[in-house]
């Protein structure tokens, strides 16, 4: 039986966690294909609250919920190409995270350059979008055999279990 001290290292996945950096190497399900459109989304992933949106090139990015300025979520922005606009004071990030734009400041300004949101590769394979949170580089996506079936019917559901890793 594990004591109170080894259960919560083993099943705490933060940031800064000893499992969450182990767990954070791997690929995980962020969303379904289907479902991610330039609507960005909230989602949560190994105890972060990020954002998930399609760009204009189809592609899906994943980054940092909240915004630098204000902390607004970015669910609540607007999709410009490959970029999220902030809704309320107009900061722009592209899909690294990068600031590109920050209406209220003055011309020529460079502080949009020290501003970088953490955002996250993203793949897409069988009608699943997944994530990859740990550090570079990240590795090949596993191509489970169940995943490339191709014969049969594919459903893929989305349910929120509330129960951790080791369980």
């Amino acid at each position: 039986m594990l004591s109170q001290e080894e259960n919560k290292l083993f099943t705490s996945i933060g940031p800064g966690t000893p499992m969450g950096a182990l767990l954070r190497r791997y690929w995980h399900p962020v969303g379904c294909s289907e479902f991610v459109t330039s609507k960005p989304q909230r989602v949560k992933v190994m105890g972060e609250e990020l954002v998930l949106y399609r760009g204009a090139s189809g592609d899906t990015h994943l980054m940092q919920l909240r915004c630098a300025h204000r902390s607004l979520a970015l669910d609540y922005g607007r999709v410009e190409g490959e970029c999220l606009r902030c809704p309320y004071h107009g900061w722009l990030y592209d899909q690294t995270g990068q600031c590109l734009e920050q209406p209220a400041e003055p011309e020529g300004s460079s502080f949009k350059d020290k501003i970088k949101l953490t955002s996250y590769p993203t793949q897409e394979y069988s009608g699943i979008v997944w994530g990859y949170l740990g550090p570079g580089p990240a590795p090949l996506l596993p191509l489970f055999d169940v995943l490339r079936m191709t014969d049969g019917v594919k459903d893929v559901t989305v349910q929120n279990i509330n129960a951790n890793w080791f369980n």
